[in-house]
């Protein structure tokens, strides 16, 4: 999977990234979905990778995923942020995954 985030994105998550240890996770969220396959793409911050977790390319920062989510998404996709909103976005040339994706601090 790559992911290219956008200056404006880099901008918004560089700060929240403190320490050495913080990683950002793509979570294909079902939490409160009931179904596996009703999820919401989210951007989780971890304090590290977990050895089952794949990592994607990107531009800028470390981010991993779980191998059962990739079925979910496209080999090449885009994190902007959109202002106006005050979210992020994760979309493809094809699709717009979510538009108002959360980035939650889990450590």
């Amino acid at each position: 999977m790559n992911i290219t985030f956008t200056e404006t994105a880099i901008d918004r998550i560089t700060p929240l990234l403190t320490g050495d240890d913080a990683v950002l996770n793509l979570v294909f969220d079902t939490e409160d979905c009931g179904c596996s396959v009703n999820g919401v793409p989210t951007l989780w911050i971890v304090s590290k990778a977990n050895e089952e977790k794949l990592v994607a390319e990107t531009n800028r920062f470390t981010l991993t995923y779980k191998a059962k989510d990739e079925i979910f998404f496209e080999e090449n996709m885009t994190i902007d942020f959109h202002e106006k909103n005050k979210s992020y976005i994760l979309k493809s040339n094809n699709q717009i995954y979510n538009a108002s994706m959360s980035l939650i601090n889990k450590r």
